[in-house]
């Protein structure tokens, strides 16, 4: 394949980031320029001409020749950026960051590109500190005391679905029922009050494991995320920051609240709140990148098959869902499904089992 650029010049590396300057030659991006001009054509219409039958000059006089000389260069610079990283061997992470800096009919097209690098990441000894959080011994018992509570929430539930509310006798005012051999009936195949306390105790203690088990895996993410050493570019910072602020902006837009107001409500300066998202945000970068290595040293992966299985199962559960998106999270479940394995020191869980979570760990490739 030609080069797409000539005149490479490395500017700068520091803070996890490389930017060089490069030019596309003119002869090339006259044929950038050619290419988009015949793909413009394939549904232009004018007066007097069917569509896709305007004369290539009158295409090129309705759109402009800076028009046209723009599209070009986006695509000339879109090859020379994988060019540019392939040819130099970088290891990039995130969006490259292009800056045209000379563009103009009959001369070359000159440009800067930054590009984040995949930092040097040093693993803590990760197996050891899933050993040693998961072999904890943890409570799991559930008390009389959680079981009264659970049975208070089931009668009050039983209360508000047939009690009506009235200004005159409130239904937080209303005497709670009590549960008897006969209500209890409603909830399954249960003779006894008694019956129904024994059935109750078993699903609180099976919440409590799998609530303990969350719990601890998230906590083994955490602690190898805090005895890893690297170093997030900054250009990626940058970014993810930026893209924050937008989505944070426009969910304030959605609550018709303004900044000042929300930054009233939560009792922050603006320095202080984007302090601690910058924070939130490197945090979230260092846990999919330290993420990321582990599979990569682990080799971990999904098979088609295993793939396909587990999209069958989400896409019962999640019918209005695209098959991209269905492969993409079945794919990231069956990778953490190996890792928490990895970490806790089991063989992976059963498919089925795995879809009834939920993915708690973003993969930096997914983004």
């Amino acid at each position: 394949m030609e080069k797409s650029y000539i005149k490479l010049k490395k500017l700068s590396e520091k803070n996890g980031d490389i930017e060089f300057q490069a030019e596309v030659p003119v002869e090339l991006l006259t044929e950038y320029s050619l290419a988009a001009l015949a793909e413009l054509a394939e549904d232009f219409a004018l007066p007097g001409f069917r569509k896709g039958k305007v004369p290539q000059e009158k295409v090129r006089e309705h759109i402009g020749e800076m028009s046209l000389l723009e599209d070009a260069a986006n695509e000339a610079v879109r090859d020379a950026m994988q060019q540019i990283a392939e040819d130099e061997k970088l290891d990039v992470i995130g969006r490259p960051q292009v800056t045209i800096t000379k563009i103009a009919p009959k001369n070359p097209l000159e440009f800067k590109i930054r590009y984040a690098l995949l930092p040097d990441i040093s693993l803590p000894d990760y197996k050891k500190i899933g050993k040693t959080i998961f072999e904890r011994k943890d409570p799991t018992d559930v008390t009389e005391k959680e079981i009264d509570e659970a049975l208070q929430r089931i009668q009050k539930m039983i209360m508000s679905a047939t009690t009506p509310t009235t200004p005159t006798a409130p239904e937080k005012d209303a005497p709670v029922p009590p549960l008897t051999d006969e209500t209890v009936k409603q909830f399954g195949n249960f003779n006894t009050v008694a019956d129904f306390r024994t059935e109750l105790k078993r699903q609180l203690e099976q919440e409590k494991v799998l609530h303990m088990k969350d719990g601890r895996r998230e906590e083994t993410i955490k602690e190898i995320v805090k005895h890893a050493k690297l170093k997030v570019p900054q250009l990626l910072m940058d970014q993810e920051l930026y893209e924050f602020l937008i989505d944070r902006d426009e969910q304030l837009k959605t609550a018709g609240l303004s900044l000042d107001e929300y930054l009233s409500q939560i009792g922050k300066t603006a320095e202080q709140l984007e302090k601690d998202e910058s924070a939130l945000i490197e945090e979230d970068l260092r846990m999919s990148m330290v993420v990321q290595e582990i599979r990569k040293k682990e080799n971990l992966g999904a098979d088609d098959r295993d793939i396909h299985s587990l999209m069958a199962q989400l896409k019962l559960r999640y019918p209005e869902r695209k098959e991209e998106e269905l492969h993409r999270t079945a794919e990231a479940m069956i990778i953490q499904n190996k890792l928490f394995a990895v970490l806790e020191g089991t063989p992976p869980t059963e498919l089925k089992e795995v879809a009834d979570g939920d993915v708690v760990i973003k993969d930096e490739a997914e983004k």
